[in-house]
Formats: C-alpha cells, sequence, structure tokens
C-alpha cells in the first residue's frame, strides 16, 4: 500500500473574519419583517375583536342620521 505523502511548509490555515456588514444587513432585515407581520398580526387581531362591534355602531349612528331628519320633515 502507498504511503500519504504529507506537504510541509505550506503556510498556517488562519481564520477569515465573517463579513459582518452582511450578517448585519440581513439581521435588520428579518427583524424589520418580523415587525411588519406582528404589526399585521395585531391589526387584524383588533379588527376582528372589535368588527363586530364596531359595524352595529357605524349602523345605529347611520339610521339615526336618516331616520331623524325623515321623522323631522313629517
Amino acid at each position: 500500500m502507498a504511503e500519504k505523502e504529507y506537504e510541509y511548509g505550506k503556510g498556517v490555515p488562519t481564520v477569515v473574519a465573517p463579513s459582518m456588514a452582511v450578517i448585519e444587513s440581513l439581521v435588520e432585515d428579518i427583524r424589520f419583517r418580523g415587525q411588519l407581520i406582528a404589526r399585521n398580526q395585531k391589526l387584524e387581531s383588533g379588527v376582528g375583536a372589535t368588527g363586530v362591534t364596531g359595524f352595529i355602531i357605524g349602523f345605529v349612528i347611520v339610521m339615526i342620521a336618516v331616520l331623524v331628519p325623515v321623522y323631522l320633515m313629517g
């Protein structure tokens, strides 16, 4: 069996520092998107929780605005 030949004197391997600007940019983009999703979820939750109440209040106000002048005229 042939023995492996090792090459010596080719230098010491060094660790290259990562490009933190790219990583920070990606983290900031992910954070921004997460905030948008959270804001959208909060808005949808609020609208869903108060949608029926708001519709009923709006309907009553419209009926008052339409029927009171007709009642006063007639």
